[in-house]
């Protein structure tokens, strides 16, 4: 017997960290705390340091490289598309953020020397339904072309999750539309790092009301809250 009333739940730990609850085994995007070992992890390299909370974890989906992936896990099936994220912020900006958190500095130095790519991944559940997960792939700097293969690719998902990199609103807004998708998730996966090193922060409820004023059916992931299906 199903266990669930719902059809998928998703909840944001913080960072980004993503948990996907539904029939069949727990999935979790980017773990903030040490993962669960019967979790599926999938690691879509918004946060530098989720591959350090993955040991003894057993089914761990992540880049090979800079190569797609394709594979199937317990009747779901993954598919990830490498993609180069948003351009660095100025040398000052980082010399600043430096001096604010020396040690944290060096941490995230020492980590961006063999990070893990960042990755968008598409789920195909047993059903049928499809959830994409975007990660900051939509910013100024994204290739036209790379861009409209992303969307002739995973349009018409059921769930599409769009991660709002700082200062790119603009690139989000021309392209999110396009994916013409059932439910369109807006979540923030980089405020909590970013602000530990001391650099600004934006929320992201004026984009999401932009998108839903151009006809999208939109909603805010905030961090700290669930959003379930039925």
């Amino acid at each position: 017997m199903n266990q669930f009333s719902w059809c998928l739940r998703l909840s944001h730990e913080g960072r980004a960290d993503l948990i996907l609850e539904r029939p069949g085994r727990r999935l979790r995007f980017d773990p903030s705390t040490r993962a669960i070992s019967d979790d599926v992890v999938i690691l879509t390299g918004a946060d530098p340091f989720s591959s350090e909370r993955v040991v003894g974890v057993h089914s761990v989906i992540r880049a090979h490289g800079s190569q797609e992936v394709r594979t199937d896990l317990a009747g779901v099936q993954f598919e990830g598309v490498p993609y180069t994220p948003p351009p660095s912020e100025s040398s000052l900006s980082r010399l600043s953020a430096a001096a604010r958190e020396p040690a944290d500095a060096a941490k995230r130095w020492m980590a961006r020397r063999s990070p893990d790519p960042c990755m968008v991944w598409q789920i195909t559940f047993p059903s049928g339904d499809r959830l994409v997960h975007l990660g900051h792939a939509f910013h100024g700097a994204t290739d036209v072309g790379w861009a409209a293969d992303i969307v002739t690719r995973f349009g018409g998902s059921r769930w599409l999750i769009v991660g709002a990199p700082y200062g790119h609103d603009e690139a989000i807004l021309k392209r999110v539309p396009a994916m013409d998708t059932k439910h369109v998730m807006v979540t923030d996966l980089q405020s909590d790092i970013r602000r530990a090193a001391g650099r600004p922060t934006a929320l992201v409820t004026p984009l999401v009301d932009r998108l839903e004023t151009a006809g999208v059916p939109v909603m805010i992931f905030a961090p700290q809250s669930s959003i379930r299906f039925e």
